[in-house]
């Protein structure tokens, strides 16, 4: 084999093991790391089934939803997006544990979990989206959080990090427990 062909062969190669694409995924088995964009006009909001991992509609079962609630600021009524909680769970929220960490249900999980499930909506004691006044954002509230979601129906729970919030765009990942 003459040292140009080799040379192009050599290069090919290296270019082509450079450009792979690499995709990594830090999550532990099980986790998944879910974007989705919330229709900041539209008013069916989103809905997620934590068991079989999608998107449903409103009338199938949900754990956690997305929704445009009306909030009263004055005289006036804005539409602003909130954490939902679905009818067939129980919740509760901790920050002394980071997501990768939680392998299991908390001990204390039955004196946590939220007796007012609307504690994560909208100006709620727990409230997962805050709304900046001063820079008319949303945003996050204290992303570090991480929430346990025991889903009464299949006796299963699920940790949850709702990550990031932009432009009507939430990023959360959540795992089985």
């Amino acid at each position: 084999m003459s040292k140009p062909l080799l040379s192009v062969i050599m290069i090919s190669y290296l270019l082509l093991i450079g450009c792979e694409d690499k995709e990594t995924n830090n999550n532990q088995a099980g986790e998944e790391v879910i974007t989705h964009d919330i229709d900041a006009i539209g008013a069916s909001g989103f809905y997620f089934n934590l068991s079989s991992g999608t998107e449903v509609d409103s009338s199938s079962t949900w754990h956690v939803s997305f929704q445009m609630i009306p909030v009263e600021f004055g005289e006036a009524t804005y539409m602003m997006p909130s954490l939902i909680l679905g009818a067939t769970t129980y919740t509760a929220e901790y920050t002394d544990i980071l997501f990768e960490d939680m392998e299991d249900t908390p001990d204390s999980f039955m004196s946590d979990y939220f007796q007012d499930a609307s504690a994560v909506q909208y100006s709620g004691s727990n409230e997962v989206l805050q709304y900046d006044m001063q820079s008319h954002t949303v945003s996050v509230k204290d992303p570090e959080r991480v929430f346990v979601v025991y889903e009464l129906g299949n006796h299963k729970t699920y940790k949850i990090q709702f990550n990031e919030y932009v432009s009507g765009v939430i990023v959360f990942q959540y795992g089985s427990l």
